[in-house]
């Protein structure tokens, strides 16, 4: 099934357009997936955007990594073949970093653009990032997600997802679609975004991803909790 881009798509809601037809059509494409559109496929980070541990300090073999005392381990899963998928287990440690508090670092997931940004400010109110994931040990402690802009850590707005997560099934694939809206704090640029993904608990959880993407999201049934 191919989607073509309607002729009313005008330059404000180009982006919008390129969402719902990528969406609606990327499963059956083999086309090269758009990088404003599609941040992980398979387990893999569509390039310029990385997946890695700790801010790009341990980077993936084969979707194998681990940071310091195994506090955030990385292995290949299935999910429809053999390393279609990338486990990720947090385990509780206690890891301080040099002002002696918990090194936060070392427990959190990154998506990072390695060359660039992209610009979502025109579609916020009306676009999710949908992760594709399954739930395999329930978290026990605050999870957080948070988008980036300009590679500043102050710049950083997020969504808790610890009561999410414990709602959802264990052990079945699910698509999570979190509005961008629902972003909140920090003083994040939307319009030179850099991460899309940072996926941090310092307690225990365990996780399969196999994709990021965004999708269009009615604004009228967006919930922020």
């Amino acid at each position: 099934m191919s989607v073509k881009k309607s002729a009313f798509c005008h330059t404000r809601a180009l982006i919008f357009c390129m969402v719902w037809a990528a969406s609606a059509s990327f499963a059956q494409s083999d086309e090269e997936l758009n990088p404003n559109i599609f941040y992980l496929d398979q387990g893999h980070g569509v390039v310029p955007w990385e997946l890695s541990l700790q801010f790009g300090q341990v980077l993936l073999e084969n979707k194998t990594g681990a940071t310091v005392k195994n506090s955030l381990v990385a292995k290949p899963a299935k999910r429809d073949k053999d390393g279609d998928a990338v486990r990720l287990t947090w385990n509780k440690k206690k890891v301080l970093n040099e002002w002696g508090d918990q090194n936060e670092a070392v427990s959190t997931l990154s998506l990072i653009n390695k060359e660039g940004f992209i610009d979502l400010a025109e579609i916020r109110d009306q676009a999710a990032l949908v992760i594709d994931l399954k739930v395999l040990e329930r978290p026990n402690d605050h999870v957080t997600i948070s988008l980036e802009s300009n590679w500043d850590w102050k710049s950083r707005a997020s969504i808790p997802l610890k009561n999410v997560l414990r709602k959802l099934p264990k052990k079945e694939w699910v698509s999570l679609p979190l509005p961008l809206q629902c972003f909140k704090g920090g003083d994040i640029d939307f319009t030179k975004l850099t991460s899309m993904m940072l996926l941090h608990t310092d307690g225990n959880l365990e996780l399969e991803i196999s994709g990021a993407r965004l999708a269009a999201f009615p604004p009228e049934q967006v919930t922020c909790n």
